[in-house]
């Protein structure tokens, strides 16, 4: 385990020296303990075996992120690591060759890292740590153990998923998915700091309800910072849609039981503030993509959605793939722009693959 800046440059020589494509990286955080998360380890593996980093024990990380900027690393669901690695050093890796992706390309239905490797390797990799406090020090080894099991097979599986990748003909299909998928997770970042009050169910309401949500968020928010705890121990996200929804029907709103009282007072506090709001103060609704419609846009709509899963269907794989619904609607709005913002492997395959052929 590397806890000090002269073994970091150590590894920096031998991760140096592998070839593009051929390590492994996974991270762990802190985000179900702490209101703001951190990056608590990171895991690497290449044909030498495992090694783990501790980057709350070094000062300066750069050896790492310079490294990480150039480097082509095989990673497992990158999405969420994609955020806690720009959230703590502002990079990415120059490629993330993602083994989820390349499951879901083959068709897997279940594709987590745990039923890849009991897959291909009979191996039931232990859950035990999933929830654990990363940030913990000093680790427990048993903390150490399961951290690596998360990148020691990644690599030779990774050349199984490529080997079936290629007698597929899919390999390409692989490199441009991962590819926008990095590149989405460039975009995400960037837009991440924008109003991070608007959750999931936010979509529903008007903008009585937004400025209700915005005002309960900024509660919660300010709750988990107090405690130093993650926001849904305070109150969960179905709870603030439900309370806004209510003060958006102009309904009473009421502290759950088990809230203590100087909680509980703060949000009464909270919902006063809200209700004294001047309603040219409230958010503006977002503005939705509306695809141009006529009377055959559902017949197109039918056509591609049609087509779609008919050449998922040959190919064994789930249709979003191919083209999520909002992909099909916007094809069936506008032809050309729709199957432009495809990739091009999608694209071939709405177009030109014959299904049943």
């Amino acid at each position: 385990m590397i806890t000090d800046s002269e073994a970091l440059f150590q590894w920096k020589l031998r991760a140096a020296g592998q070839p593009q494509g051929r390590v492994v990286l996974d991270l762990e955080a802190d985000s179900l303990h702490r209101h703001r998360e951190k990056l608590c380890l990171i895991q690497y593996a290449d044909a030498d075996g495992v090694v783990i980093i501790d980057p709350l024990a070094i000062e300066d990380m750069s050896l790492f992120t310079l490294w990480l900027q150039e480097a082509e690393v095989w990673m497992h669901g990158a999405d969420y690591d994609m955020s806690l690695l720009q959230n703590a050093y502002g990079v990415l890796p120059k490629m993330i060759l993602d083994t989820q992706i390349a499951a879901r390309l083959l068709g897997f239905q279940q594709f987590g890292l745990a039923a890849l490797v009991e897959h291909y390797y009979g191996i039931a990799l232990s859950k035990k740590n999933q929830r654990a406090n990363w940030g913990l020090r000093p680790m427990p080894d048993d903390m150490k153990e399961y951290a690596q099991g998360d990148v020691k097979y990644m690599l030779e599986m990774a050349d199984k998923l490529v080997a079936e990748l290629k007698q597929l003909g899919r390999y390409e299909w692989f490199i441009e998915s991962c590819a926008c998928n990095l590149a989405h997770g460039r975009e995400r970042h960037q837009n991440s700091g924008q109003n991070p009050w608007r959750i999931k169910g936010s979509g529903k309401l008007n903008r009585r309800g937004l400025a209700a949500l915005r005002a309960l968020w900024t509660w919660r928010d300010g709750e988990a910072a107090s405690i130093d705890r993650p926001a849904f121990m305070v109150a969960g996200n179905d709870e603030l849609i439900r309370w806004s929804t209510a003060l958006q029907e102009f309904r009473p709103v009421h502290p759950n039981r088990n809230m203590h009282n100087h909680r509980a007072l703060r949000f009464r506090k909270a919902v006063e503030r809200f209700q004294l709001m001047d309603e040219e103060d409230y958010p503006e609704l977002q503005k939705r993509v509306r695809h141009e419609t006529d009377a055959q846009f559902d017949d197109r709509v039918d056509y591609w959605a049609s087509r779609r899963n008919a050449v998922a269907e040959e190919l064994a794989l789930d249709p979003s793939l191919i083209a999520t619904r909002s992909q099909v609607e916007a094809i069936a709005s506008n032809e050309e722009k729709g199957l432009s913002g495809l990739m091009s492997w999608q694209r071939n395959l709405l177009v030109t693959q014959n299904p049943g052929a």
